[in-house]
């Protein structure tokens, strides 16, 4: 059983701002605490090698750090024509919105909603192996079941996998529009996938 590899981008949206360049509201902005959203692309550790050629050819052009927002759509539209050929298993975004007096950990409920919930559901009962991307570390959400269950938890997934690492990130710029229907369905970078799920923690 070759399993599943996932690929986690971990972002802190404490004072996101929405399209129009104002704080959306979301993320602690009126510092009651910080929020993460975790953003996950799941690849069949059988086709990984192909996965990461494809997705360098996706986003062959693109500047690193790109923001999906901020591309043109003629681009967005190409970038998801060319994603629609990596091989996945599925993606999933959770926003943590909980008020922060109801989690002591906002990064190991994202976890915790990951493995018992979304596209993802059920994808533990085989063996996993864990890429991080964005340099943030998870601190006390690495005794999360996610974390702790998987065959192995590697923290330099730019390094080991550079264009899915890449992927994965932009992903987690385009969910907001994607939420929020601020970009067509061509123009989705989330519509090139089988299965996604976006959604927050209520």
């Amino acid at each position: 059983m070759n399993g599943h590899t996932l690929f986690l981008a971990v972002t802190d949206r404490t004072g996101r701002t929405d399209e129009t360049g104002g704080t959306d509201g979301t993320g602690g902005t009126d510092g009651t605490g910080p929020a993460f959203a975790l953003t996950t692309l799941a690849v069949d550790t059988g086709r990984l090698e192909e996965a990461e050629r494809r997705a360098a050819d996706a986003l062959a052009g693109l500047a690193p750090g790109a923001d999906w927002i901020g591309l043109p759509p003629s681009v967005r539209r190409e970038v998801v024509e060319r994603v629609r050929a990596v091989p996945h298993y599925a993606v999933d975004h959770t926003e943590h919105d909980r008020d922060p007096d109801r989690s002591a950990s906002p990064l190991a409920d994202c976890l915790s909603s990951l493995a018992t919930g979304g596209a993802l559901t059920g994808i533990t009962a085989r063996p996993y192996t864990v890429y991080l991307t964005g340099g943030l570390t998870v601190g006390d959400a690495a005794s999360s079941p996610l974390l702790a269950g998987a065959r192995a938890v590697h923290l330099d997934a730019e390094a080991r996998f550079p264009a899915l690492a890449r992927l994965t990130a932009l992903l987690a710029t385009a969910a907001a529009p994607s939420a929020d229907a601020a970009v067509v369905d061509e123009e989705d970078l989330y519509d090139a996938f089988d299965r996604y799920t976006l959604g927050g923690l209520a």
